[in-house]
Protein backbone atom coordinates (compact mmCIF):
# COMPACT_ATOMS: atom_id res chain seq x y z
CA UNK A 1 0.00 0.00 0.00
CA UNK A 2 1.84 3.10 -1.20
CA UNK A 3 0.70 6.28 0.53
CA UNK A 4 0.20 9.53 -1.40
CA UNK A 5 2.60 12.31 -0.47
CA UNK A 6 -0.17 14.31 1.22
CA UNK A 7 -0.97 11.33 3.51
CA UNK A 8 2.49 11.42 5.11
CA UNK A 9 2.68 12.90 8.63
CA UNK A 10 4.44 16.20 9.15
CA UNK A 11 8.02 16.19 10.46
CA UNK A 12 10.16 19.04 11.89
CA UNK A 13 12.15 21.30 9.60
CA UNK A 14 15.37 19.68 8.44
CA UNK A 15 13.84 16.20 8.30
CA UNK A 16 11.77 14.23 5.83
CA UNK A 17 9.61 11.14 6.23
CA UNK A 18 9.86 8.34 3.72
CA UNK A 19 8.78 4.85 2.72
CA UNK A 20 11.39 2.37 1.49
CA UNK A 21 10.13 1.85 -2.05
CA UNK A 22 13.42 1.79 -3.99
CA UNK A 23 16.48 -0.49 -3.87
CA UNK A 24 18.53 2.46 -2.64
CA UNK A 25 16.08 3.17 0.20
CA UNK A 26 16.13 -0.50 1.25
CA UNK A 27 19.95 -0.48 1.27
CA UNK A 28 19.94 2.67 3.42
CA UNK A 29 17.37 1.17 5.79
CA UNK A 30 19.43 -2.00 6.22
CA UNK A 31 22.57 0.04 6.86
CA UNK A 32 20.70 2.14 9.43
CA UNK A 33 19.59 -1.02 11.25
CA UNK A 34 23.21 -2.16 11.35
CA UNK A 35 23.98 1.00 13.34
CA UNK A 36 20.97 1.04 15.64
CA UNK A 37 20.62 -2.73 16.18
CA UNK A 38 23.36 -5.00 14.81
CA UNK A 39 24.56 -6.57 11.58
CA UNK A 40 22.68 -9.81 12.17
CA UNK A 41 19.35 -8.02 12.68
CA UNK A 42 19.98 -5.87 9.61
CA UNK A 43 20.65 -8.95 7.45
CA UNK A 44 17.48 -10.56 8.82
CA UNK A 45 15.49 -7.45 7.87
CA UNK A 46 16.79 -7.55 4.30
CA UNK A 47 15.82 -11.21 4.07
CA UNK A 48 12.30 -10.37 5.27
CA UNK A 49 11.88 -7.52 2.79
CA UNK A 50 13.01 -9.76 -0.06
CA UNK A 51 11.15 -12.93 0.87
CA UNK A 52 8.37 -12.71 3.48
CA UNK A 53 4.92 -13.15 1.89
CA UNK A 54 2.74 -10.05 2.32
CA UNK A 55 5.58 -7.85 3.60
CA UNK A 56 5.98 -5.17 0.95
CA UNK A 57 8.61 -2.46 0.85
CA UNK A 58 5.87 0.08 1.53
CA UNK A 59 5.60 -1.31 5.07
CA UNK A 60 9.04 0.09 6.01
CA UNK A 61 9.06 3.71 7.22
CA UNK A 62 11.87 6.09 8.10
CA UNK A 63 12.78 9.68 8.97
CA UNK A 64 15.83 11.26 7.33
CA UNK A 65 18.03 14.14 8.47
CA UNK A 66 18.13 16.12 5.21
CA UNK A 67 21.24 18.13 6.12
CA UNK A 68 23.27 14.98 6.77
CA UNK A 69 21.33 12.93 4.19
CA UNK A 70 20.96 9.93 6.49
CA UNK A 71 18.17 7.90 8.07
CA UNK A 72 17.92 8.61 11.80
CA UNK A 73 14.75 6.73 12.82
CA UNK A 74 12.69 3.85 11.41
CA UNK A 75 10.15 1.14 12.09
CA UNK A 76 8.16 -1.30 10.01
CA UNK A 77 4.87 -3.20 9.89
CA UNK A 78 5.36 -6.97 9.54
CA UNK A 79 2.24 -9.06 8.78
CA UNK A 80 1.68 -12.62 9.98
CA UNK A 81 -1.15 -14.95 10.95
CA UNK A 82 -1.67 -16.04 14.53
CA UNK A 83 -4.40 -18.29 15.87
CA UNK A 84 -6.94 -18.14 18.71
CA UNK A 85 -8.26 -21.62 19.46
CA UNK A 86 -8.66 -22.42 15.77
CA UNK A 87 -9.64 -18.92 14.60
CA UNK A 88 -7.01 -17.22 12.38
CA UNK A 89 -5.90 -13.79 13.59
CA UNK A 90 -4.33 -11.16 11.37
CA UNK A 91 -1.31 -9.85 13.26
CA UNK A 92 0.68 -6.73 12.40
CA UNK A 93 3.99 -6.67 14.25
CA UNK A 94 5.65 -3.39 15.13
CA UNK A 95 9.19 -4.35 14.18
CA UNK A 96 12.74 -3.07 13.98
CA UNK A 97 11.97 0.11 15.89
CA UNK A 98 15.03 2.29 16.32
CA UNK A 99 16.35 5.84 16.51
CA UNK A 100 19.98 6.96 16.52
CA UNK A 101 21.01 8.06 19.99
CA UNK A 102 21.50 11.73 19.16
CA UNK A 103 17.97 11.97 17.72
CA UNK A 104 15.94 10.37 20.50
CA UNK A 105 13.19 12.07 22.50
CA UNK A 106 12.10 14.19 19.55
CA UNK A 107 8.86 12.31 18.92
CA UNK A 108 10.08 10.55 15.77
CA UNK A 109 8.64 7.20 16.76
CA UNK A 110 5.26 8.77 17.44
CA UNK A 111 5.35 10.32 13.96
CA UNK A 112 6.29 7.03 12.28
CA UNK A 113 3.67 5.16 14.29
CA UNK A 114 0.99 7.15 12.45
CA UNK A 115 1.97 5.26 9.28
CA UNK A 116 1.89 1.96 11.17
CA UNK A 117 -1.53 2.83 12.58
CA UNK A 118 -2.88 3.46 9.08
CA UNK A 119 -1.78 0.00 7.94
CA UNK A 120 -3.21 -1.50 11.13
CA UNK A 121 -6.68 -0.06 10.60
CA UNK A 122 -6.86 -0.12 6.81
CA UNK A 123 -5.81 -3.78 6.84
CA UNK A 124 -8.36 -4.63 9.58
CA UNK A 125 -5.75 -6.47 11.64
CA UNK A 126 -7.06 -8.32 14.68
CA UNK A 127 -4.00 -7.84 16.88
CA UNK A 128 -0.71 -6.00 16.90
CA UNK A 129 2.40 -7.27 18.67
CA UNK A 130 5.91 -6.17 19.50
CA UNK A 131 8.94 -7.82 21.05
CA UNK A 132 10.24 -4.68 22.67
CA UNK A 133 11.80 -2.89 25.60
CA UNK A 134 9.79 -2.27 28.79
CA UNK A 135 7.17 0.42 29.30
CA UNK A 136 7.69 2.58 26.18
CA UNK A 137 5.00 0.92 24.09
CA UNK A 138 2.33 1.40 26.73
CA UNK A 139 2.17 4.91 25.26
CA UNK A 140 0.78 3.32 22.09
CA UNK A 141 -1.73 0.99 23.74
CA UNK A 142 0.43 -2.13 24.15
CA UNK A 143 0.98 -4.17 27.29
CA UNK A 144 2.86 -7.33 28.30
CA UNK A 145 0.45 -10.23 27.96
CA UNK A 146 1.51 -13.45 26.18
CA UNK A 147 4.64 -15.54 26.93
CA UNK A 148 7.82 -14.89 24.94
CA UNK A 149 11.25 -16.53 25.31
CA UNK A 150 10.10 -18.66 28.23
CA UNK A 151 12.37 -21.69 28.36
CA UNK A 152 13.37 -24.70 30.40
CA UNK A 153 17.10 -25.11 30.97
CA UNK A 154 18.73 -28.46 31.67
CA UNK A 155 22.41 -29.34 32.16
CA UNK A 156 23.88 -32.17 30.10
CA UNK A 157 24.82 -34.05 33.28
CA UNK A 158 21.12 -34.21 34.24
CA UNK A 159 20.35 -36.33 31.16
CA UNK A 160 21.23 -40.06 31.53
CA UNK A 161 24.32 -41.02 29.56
CA UNK A 162 24.35 -44.83 29.61
CA UNK A 163 22.34 -46.78 27.04
CA UNK A 164 21.18 -49.29 29.65
CA UNK A 165 19.34 -46.52 31.49
CA UNK A 166 16.96 -46.09 28.52
CA UNK A 167 14.09 -48.41 27.51
CA UNK A 168 14.97 -50.88 24.77
CA UNK A 169 12.50 -49.17 22.41
CA UNK A 170 14.86 -46.18 22.21
CA UNK A 171 17.06 -48.27 19.92
CA UNK A 172 14.23 -48.28 17.35
CA UNK A 173 14.37 -44.48 17.10
CA UNK A 174 16.51 -42.59 14.61
CA UNK A 175 17.16 -38.85 14.40
CA UNK A 176 18.24 -37.22 11.16
CA UNK A 177 18.17 -33.87 9.41
CA UNK A 178 14.84 -33.12 7.75
CA UNK A 179 14.40 -33.41 4.00
CA UNK A 180 11.96 -31.64 1.71
CA UNK A 181 9.85 -34.80 1.50
CA UNK A 182 9.33 -34.67 5.30
CA UNK A 183 7.59 -31.30 5.25
CA UNK A 184 3.98 -32.56 5.21
CA UNK A 185 4.62 -34.75 8.27
CA UNK A 186 6.38 -31.91 10.10
CA UNK A 187 3.57 -29.46 9.36
CA UNK A 188 1.02 -31.94 10.73
CA UNK A 189 3.05 -32.42 13.92
CA UNK A 190 3.35 -28.65 14.38
CA UNK A 191 -0.42 -28.18 14.03
CA UNK A 192 -1.09 -31.06 16.46
CA UNK A 193 1.13 -29.30 18.99
CA UNK A 194 -0.65 -25.97 18.40
CA UNK A 195 -4.00 -27.53 19.30
CA UNK A 196 -2.85 -27.78 22.94
CA UNK A 197 -2.58 -24.00 23.27
CA UNK A 198 -4.85 -20.96 23.07
CA UNK A 199 -2.78 -18.48 21.05
CA UNK A 200 -0.23 -19.76 18.56
CA UNK A 201 1.44 -18.74 15.30
CA UNK A 202 0.06 -20.24 12.10
CA UNK A 203 2.35 -21.14 9.21
CA UNK A 204 1.33 -21.57 5.62
CA UNK A 205 3.06 -24.17 3.45
CA UNK A 206 4.71 -21.26 1.64
CA UNK A 207 6.19 -19.97 4.91
CA UNK A 208 7.31 -23.47 5.95
CA UNK A 209 9.06 -23.88 2.61
CA UNK A 210 10.81 -20.52 2.97
CA UNK A 211 11.89 -21.34 6.51
CA UNK A 212 13.40 -24.63 5.40
CA UNK A 213 15.16 -22.87 2.53
CA UNK A 214 16.78 -20.12 4.61
CA UNK A 215 16.86 -21.85 8.03
CA UNK A 216 16.88 -18.61 10.00
CA UNK A 217 15.37 -17.82 13.40
CA UNK A 218 15.84 -14.07 12.97
CA UNK A 219 19.67 -13.78 12.78
CA UNK A 220 20.39 -17.30 14.10
CA UNK A 221 20.83 -20.40 11.94
CA UNK A 222 18.68 -23.41 12.81
CA UNK A 223 18.61 -27.06 11.80
CA UNK A 224 15.37 -29.05 11.54
CA UNK A 225 15.62 -32.69 12.61
CA UNK A 226 13.03 -35.46 12.45
CA UNK A 227 12.50 -38.23 14.99
CA UNK A 228 11.51 -41.53 13.35
CA UNK A 229 10.58 -44.93 14.75
CA UNK A 230 11.43 -47.69 12.29
CA UNK A 231 11.26 -45.16 9.50
CA UNK A 232 7.95 -43.52 10.49
CA UNK A 233 8.24 -39.87 11.56
CA UNK A 234 6.98 -39.44 15.14
CA UNK A 235 8.32 -35.97 15.83
CA UNK A 236 10.59 -33.11 14.87
CA UNK A 237 12.56 -30.32 16.52
CA UNK A 238 14.55 -27.27 15.48
CA UNK A 239 17.98 -26.65 16.93
CA UNK A 240 20.11 -23.50 17.34
CA UNK A 241 23.60 -23.15 18.86
CA UNK A 242 24.02 -19.81 20.64
CA UNK A 243 27.03 -18.07 22.08
CA UNK A 244 30.71 -18.95 22.05
CA UNK A 245 31.48 -22.32 23.65
CA UNK A 246 35.09 -21.19 24.25
CA UNK A 247 33.82 -18.41 26.51
CA UNK A 248 31.76 -19.87 29.39
CA UNK A 249 30.75 -16.38 30.47
CA UNK A 250 28.91 -15.91 27.15
CA UNK A 251 26.15 -18.23 28.36
CA UNK A 252 26.49 -20.47 25.32
CA UNK A 253 23.64 -22.96 24.96
CA UNK A 254 22.14 -25.52 22.62
CA UNK A 255 18.56 -24.37 22.09
CA UNK A 256 15.54 -26.32 20.92
CA UNK A 257 13.39 -23.47 19.58
CA UNK A 258 10.35 -25.67 18.87
CA UNK A 259 9.44 -29.34 19.04
CA UNK A 260 6.56 -31.75 18.60
CA UNK A 261 7.39 -35.34 19.51
CA UNK A 262 4.58 -37.82 20.04
CA UNK A 263 6.19 -40.88 21.67
CA UNK A 264 7.96 -41.45 24.99
CA UNK A 265 10.79 -43.29 23.24
CA UNK A 266 11.11 -40.43 20.76
CA UNK A 267 11.40 -37.88 23.56
CA UNK A 268 14.02 -39.93 25.43
CA UNK A 269 15.99 -40.44 22.22
CA UNK A 270 15.89 -36.71 21.55
CA UNK A 271 17.17 -35.84 25.02
CA UNK A 272 19.96 -38.39 24.59
CA UNK A 273 20.78 -36.91 21.17
CA UNK A 274 20.82 -33.37 22.60
CA UNK A 275 23.20 -34.43 25.35
CA UNK A 276 25.64 -35.91 22.85
CA UNK A 277 25.31 -32.95 20.48
CA UNK A 278 25.87 -30.39 23.23
CA UNK A 279 28.98 -32.13 24.55
CA UNK A 280 30.41 -32.41 21.03
CA UNK A 281 30.09 -28.62 20.69
CA UNK A 282 31.55 -27.92 24.12
CA UNK A 283 28.15 -26.80 25.43
CA UNK A 284 26.84 -27.86 28.82
CA UNK A 285 23.40 -26.34 28.93
CA UNK A 286 20.36 -27.08 26.77
CA UNK A 287 17.21 -24.97 26.58
CA UNK A 288 13.76 -26.13 25.51
CA UNK A 289 10.36 -24.46 24.90
CA UNK A 290 8.94 -23.33 28.25
CA UNK A 291 5.74 -25.34 28.54
CA UNK A 292 4.85 -28.58 30.30
CA UNK A 293 2.45 -29.26 27.43
CA UNK A 294 5.54 -29.99 25.33
CA UNK A 295 6.45 -33.65 25.84
CA UNK A 296 10.17 -32.89 25.48
CA UNK A 297 10.04 -30.12 28.06
CA UNK A 298 7.95 -32.19 30.47
CA UNK A 299 10.57 -34.94 30.66
CA UNK A 300 13.38 -32.40 30.95
CA UNK A 301 11.61 -30.87 33.96
CA UNK A 302 11.22 -34.33 35.46
CA UNK A 303 14.99 -34.78 35.11
CA UNK A 304 15.68 -31.58 37.04
CA UNK A 305 15.38 -28.86 34.41
CA UNK A 306 14.36 -25.38 35.53
CA UNK A 307 11.69 -23.14 34.04
CA UNK A 308 12.68 -19.53 33.36
CA UNK A 309 10.41 -16.56 33.92
CA UNK A 310 10.91 -15.49 30.32
CA UNK A 311 9.59 -12.30 28.76
CA UNK A 312 6.25 -11.40 27.20
CA UNK A 313 4.90 -10.20 23.91
CA UNK A 314 3.43 -6.73 24.09
CA UNK A 315 -0.07 -6.94 22.65
CA UNK A 316 -2.64 -4.49 21.39
CA UNK A 317 -6.13 -5.34 20.12
CA UNK A 318 -7.05 -2.31 17.97
CA UNK A 319 -10.78 -3.10 17.72
CA UNK A 320 -12.10 -5.26 20.56
CA UNK A 321 -15.64 -5.40 19.16
CA UNK A 322 -14.36 -6.83 15.88
CA UNK A 323 -12.11 -9.23 17.80
CA UNK A 324 -14.97 -10.55 19.95
CA UNK A 325 -17.14 -11.03 16.88
CA UNK A 326 -14.33 -12.93 15.19
CA UNK A 327 -13.87 -15.36 18.08
CA UNK A 328 -17.66 -15.68 18.59
CA UNK A 329 -17.72 -19.31 17.33
CA UNK A 330 -15.11 -20.25 19.94
CA UNK A 331 -17.11 -18.56 22.72
CA UNK A 332 -20.25 -20.46 21.70
CA UNK A 333 -18.38 -23.77 21.64
CA UNK A 334 -17.15 -23.16 25.19
CA UNK A 335 -20.76 -23.08 26.43
CA UNK A 336 -21.51 -26.52 24.97
CA UNK A 337 -21.62 -29.34 27.49
CA UNK A 338 -21.64 -26.95 30.46
CA UNK A 339 -24.43 -25.76 32.73
CA UNK A 340 -24.68 -22.74 30.42
CA UNK A 341 -25.71 -24.79 27.40
CA UNK A 342 -29.12 -23.44 26.34
CA UNK A 343 -28.65 -20.23 28.36
CA UNK A 344 -30.48 -17.05 27.37
CA UNK A 345 -28.83 -13.98 28.88
CA UNK A 346 -27.27 -10.67 27.85
CA UNK A 347 -23.82 -10.42 29.41
CA UNK A 348 -22.31 -6.92 29.65
CA UNK A 349 -18.51 -6.78 29.47
CA UNK A 350 -17.75 -3.29 30.68
CA UNK A 351 -14.25 -1.87 30.11
CA UNK A 352 -15.26 1.58 31.40
CA UNK A 353 -14.56 3.04 27.93
CA UNK A 354 -16.80 0.52 26.15
CA UNK A 355 -19.49 -1.94 27.13
CA UNK A 356 -19.55 -5.05 24.93
CA UNK A 357 -22.83 -6.90 25.27
CA UNK A 358 -23.00 -10.60 24.43
CA UNK A 359 -26.59 -11.51 23.61
CA UNK A 360 -26.95 -15.23 24.28
CA UNK A 361 -30.18 -16.98 23.20
CA UNK A 362 -30.57 -20.70 23.79
CA UNK A 363 -26.81 -21.11 24.16
CA UNK A 364 -26.12 -19.31 20.89
CA UNK A 365 -24.49 -15.88 20.77
CA UNK A 366 -26.80 -14.04 18.40
CA UNK A 367 -25.08 -10.68 18.61
CA UNK A 368 -22.20 -8.72 20.13
CA UNK A 369 -22.62 -4.95 20.34
CA UNK A 370 -20.88 -1.98 21.93
CA UNK A 371 -23.26 0.21 23.94
CA UNK A 372 -20.54 2.74 24.79
CA UNK A 373 -19.10 3.94 28.12
CA UNK A 374 -20.97 2.80 31.21
CA UNK A 375 -19.51 3.44 34.65
CA UNK A 376 -22.65 2.96 36.73
CA UNK A 377 -26.11 1.49 36.39
CA UNK A 378 -27.19 -1.98 35.41
CA UNK A 379 -24.24 -2.91 33.18
CA UNK A 380 -21.86 -3.78 35.99
CA UNK A 381 -21.76 -7.60 35.92
CA UNK A 382 -18.22 -7.37 34.57
CA UNK A 383 -16.06 -4.29 34.93
CA UNK A 384 -12.48 -4.49 33.71
CA UNK A 385 -9.83 -1.92 32.81
CA UNK A 386 -9.20 -2.22 29.05
CA UNK A 387 -5.82 -3.99 29.14
CA UNK A 388 -6.94 -6.34 31.91
CA UNK A 389 -9.88 -7.29 29.72
CA UNK A 390 -7.38 -8.16 26.96
CA UNK A 391 -5.51 -10.33 29.49
CA UNK A 392 -8.77 -12.12 30.30
CA UNK A 393 -9.76 -12.66 26.67
CA UNK A 394 -6.30 -13.98 25.75
CA UNK A 395 -6.40 -16.49 28.61
CA UNK A 396 -3.26 -15.21 30.29
CA UNK A 397 -4.83 -14.79 33.75
CA UNK A 398 -7.76 -16.04 35.82
CA UNK A 399 -10.44 -13.70 37.13
CA UNK A 400 -9.17 -13.99 40.71
CA UNK A 401 -5.61 -13.09 39.65
CA UNK A 402 -6.78 -9.99 37.82
CA UNK A 403 -9.06 -8.93 40.69
CA UNK A 404 -6.21 -9.31 43.16
CA UNK A 405 -3.90 -7.05 41.14
CA UNK A 406 -6.48 -4.39 40.23
CA UNK A 407 -9.31 -3.54 42.60
CA UNK A 408 -11.31 -2.07 39.70
CA UNK A 409 -11.43 -5.46 37.96
CA UNK A 410 -14.86 -6.50 39.23
CA UNK A 411 -16.93 -9.56 38.33
CA UNK A 412 -20.30 -10.25 39.94
CA UNK A 413 -20.63 -13.61 41.65
CA UNK A 414 -23.71 -14.48 39.63
CA UNK A 415 -21.77 -14.39 36.33
CA UNK A 416 -18.28 -15.34 37.49
CA UNK A 417 -18.56 -18.97 36.36
CA UNK A 418 -20.10 -17.88 33.05
CA UNK A 419 -17.25 -15.46 32.39
CA UNK A 420 -14.68 -18.11 33.36
CA UNK A 421 -16.34 -20.52 30.93
CA UNK A 422 -16.30 -18.01 28.09
CA UNK A 423 -12.75 -16.84 28.83
CA UNK A 424 -10.86 -19.66 30.58
CA UNK A 425 -7.22 -19.39 31.49
CA UNK A 426 -5.31 -21.38 28.89
CA UNK A 427 -1.65 -21.51 28.06
CA UNK A 428 -0.28 -19.99 24.86
CA UNK A 429 2.94 -20.93 23.08
CA UNK A 430 3.97 -18.82 20.12
CA UNK A 431 6.78 -20.15 17.91
CA UNK A 432 7.03 -16.89 16.01
CA UNK A 433 9.75 -16.03 13.55
CA UNK A 434 9.59 -15.50 9.83
CA UNK A 435 12.11 -16.72 7.27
Amino acid sequence: MALPENDLPEVPDGFEIGIAQSDTAVDELVEFNTKVHNRGDAAALRNLINNLPGFSREMNFYIRDTDKDMIVSSLNAIPSTWDYDGVPLKNLELGYVGTLEGYRRRGFMRILYQLFEKHLHDGEYDISTIQGIPYVYRNFGYDFILPLAKTVSIRVDQIPSKDELYPSTVSDVSIREAQESDLDAIMKLYDQQREKFLVTARRSQELWTLQERYKKEYAADFTTLVVATRGTIQGYFRLVSRGDASKPESGATLDVIESSIASFSGVLSTLKFLRTEAISKGLYRITLPGSRLSNLTRLALDMGGEMSRGWKYQIRIPDMLRFLRKIQPVLETRLNGTMFEGLSYTLPLNTYRHCYELEIVGGTIVGITDSGPSEVGEKTDVRAPPMDFVRLVLGDYRIDELSKVNIDFLVSGKVKSLVSTLFPQKESLISFYHC
